[in-house]
């Protein structure tokens, strides 16, 4: 079996790009873009990988760069790769294949030029994303099938390419590729997840076709992207400071708990605890705020946070019956009203009045018996100490 890893390069410079349609145009990483490609680079110095093919434009190709830097520094080597040339194990070869869809005629214009200019094809791609290419330029679709037809061609038989692949190229391409692979609707095509500095993974056997699996799809190299990054997503989703001030007391508690757990040999992860809290109510401010949550750490290339952030209103039956990180954040929302810490009975009895329809106080019911079997379960092993 191969690997092939589909990099997205990192973030670029935001103020480039903003309000304008771009896909060739050369723009360079941002800062945060370079701490995506040093976080890659640790990844793959755990992978068996002795060649980087990248998409010609700068972010890409300083993405793959750095990646190597990194990897090779990992791995105890004293001199950084250089483009085009081997030095120690890591090779990075620019791949014309590997360029984002062509942006034809819009490359570069503002989207509200383009929707006076084209008002019929911008109307006509708006409904059809995926398969309707600017005047001049690529569909995703038929980026995804360039993609597609390259990564045939890497791992053809020339001797250039054996072992697995790592190819950093970008957001649309990928998304076309799995869009084909998985039959996804085209119109919905930007739903499938491929955030900056992700990694998707495929894989052949011998000579058959790309495998995959939507749920390995643009997932960041780390499980999680440490308090800083959490901090920086508050700001970008405008967290008010009281929403703040209560994921920073779930957090302090659930990872207080998984601390004590693993000290008692419970496989934990207080980290992963400590972050999904700290995120768990990001979405807060709009409805149905743990789904969306979810759906917004998942498009983030946290898989892990999004599952804990997504059932910290409602655990599947039986759940409450292990301790998880997503089990400990659970209970420890429900024991903070704001960043005070209150019983379950004078939380729930508190909520109880928000309850207007059969099914919400079914629901709240449900929580209230999943929160106490978690405490149970929780005082047992640490000995009533939570």
């Amino acid at each position: 079996m191969r690997n092939i890893y589909l990099v997205r390069h990192g973030e670029t410079e935001p103020g480039m790009r903003k309000g304008r349609c771009i896909c060739r145009t050369d723009i360079p990483l941002s800062a945060e873009g370079v701490r995506q490609a040093e976080a890659l680079g640790v990844w793959l110095a755990s992978r068996s990988v002795s060649r980087i093919f990248a998409s010609p434009l700068s972010r890409c190709r300083e993405t793959a760069w750095i990646m190597a830097r990194e990897a090779e520094f990992a791995c105890g080597g004293k001199q950084a790769p250089k483009p085009e040339a081997a030095c120690a194990s890591l090779v990075i070869e620019a791949v014309e294949e590997l360029s984002e869809i062509a942006g034809g005629l819009w490359e570069g214009m503002l989207f509200s030029e383009i929707r006076e200019r084209f008002p019929e094809t911008y109307e006509a791609r708006g409904k059809a994303l995926g398969t309707v290419a600017p005047p001049g330029g690529e569909s995703f679709l038929e980026g995804g099938i360039r993609l597609y037809r390259a990564i045939r061609r890497l791992l053809g038989g020339t001797g250039r390419s054996e072992g697995d692949l790592v190819l950093v190229t970008h957001s649309g391409v990928i998304r076309g590729l799995l869009c084909l692979m998985f039959g996804w609707d085209p119109a919905r095509i930007m739903d499938i997840p491929v955030p900056c500095g992700s990694v998707t993974r495929l894989w052949t056997e011998g000579e058959g076709e790309l495998l995959g699996r939507i749920e390995e799809a643009g997932v960041r190299p780390g499980r999680y992207p440490g308090r800083e990054a959490c901090l920086r997503l508050w700001d970008r989703y405008d967290l008010p400071d009281h929403i703040r001030a209560h994921e920073e007391a779930v957090a302090e508690l659930a990872c207080g708990w998984a601390g004590k757990l693993c000290e008692k040999g419970q496989p934990l992860d207080a980290e992963l605890t400590y972050e999904a809290a700290l995120l768990h109510d990001i979405a807060r401010l709009g409805p149905d705020h743990a789904r969306a949550g979810a759906k917004l750490l998942r498009e983030e290339g946290y898989p892990e946070l999004s599952h804990i952030v997504r059932v910290h209103h409602g655990m599947a039956g039986g759940e409450e019956y292990r301790l998880t990180e997503a089990s400990l954040v659970f209970l420890a929302d429900k024991y903070m009203q704001g960043d005070k810490r209150v019983s379950l009975e004078e939380r729930f009895e508190k909520s109880r009045a928000k309850c207007r329809t059969p099914e919400g106080m079914e629901n709240h019911q449900k929580q209230y018996r999943q929160a106490a079997a978690i405490k149970r379960n929780l005082e047992y092993i640490l000995g009533g100490n939570t």
